[in-house]
């Protein structure tokens, strides 16, 4: 049984992972340079396999992963198209993912710090995936 602490966790870790992936997925058809193409697709499944241990860590409790909003997926979307239609750069796409992955680092330090009694290894689940989300921006840094 997750208490409420857990859930709040996971379902952080789980909206963390799953838009990382959109925005990756939003961008990565206007990424003109090869190498930050491929830099991106290695982050979007190491993303996709965050989100797949977090689902199981959820639904092995007979719960559900909570999904976030029709319409903050779609401010998300138009968000990044607006912020990439006149400058698709790889400076400026690179740019734009730091700021993503810094967003969704400080959500996932807040929800854990918040949820001090939540399972150890959730939180270790989540500061994994903090740690993933800063050498993703060392990452991107290189094409600034």
């Amino acid at each position: 049984m997750l208490t409420s602490a857990d859930m709040a966790v996971l379902n952080e870790a789980y909206r963390s992972s799953k838009k990382a992936q959109e925005a990756i997925n939003t961008v990565i058809s206007k990424v003109y340079d090869e190498d930050l193409a491929l830099d991106l697709n290695r982050q979007a499944l190491r993303f996709q396999n965050f989100e797949d241990r977090v689902t199981e860590k959820i639904r092995d409790a007979s719960s559900r992963p909570e999904e976030e909003t029709a319409v903050g997926r779609a401010m998300h979307w138009t968000a990044l198209q607006a912020n990439t239609m006149l400058n698709t750069s790889t400076e400026h796409v690179a740019e734009l993912m730091i700021e993503e992955q810094a967003d969704r680092i400080t959500d996932l330090m807040k929800a854990v710090k918040k949820n001090k009694s939540a399972r150890k290894d959730y939180c270790e689940l989540a500061e994994e995936l903090m740690d993933f989300e800063e050498k993703n921006i060392q990452c991107l840094k290189n094409y600034l």
